[in-house]
């Protein structure tokens, strides 16, 4: 019995840690030197992306929102 607890505990662990990662898997640059930037976003069971639209500016980039996961269908 105690080696299955610990199992288990070690399972929830590595999925908690595996399961909210956020990485940025597209930068490309625009005509008009912007850029778009792509989020993507993994949790347990899916993965949602969201869409940048960024400005260079020294050496930081300023960015907004220009498009958010759609919403689930019921």
């Amino acid at each position: 019995m105690r080696k299955l607890i610990t199992h288990g505990l070690v399972f929830v662990a590595l999925a908690s840690a595996a399961g909210c990662s956020v990485a940025y898997s597209s930068i490309r640059q625009q005509p008009d030197g912007s850029y778009l930037l792509t989020e993507s976003r993994t949790k347990f069971f899916k993965v949602q992306g969201t869409m940048y639209s960024c400005n260079a500016s020294g050496e930081t980039m300023n960015c907004k929102v220009v498009a958010l996961p759609s919403p689930k269908k019921k």
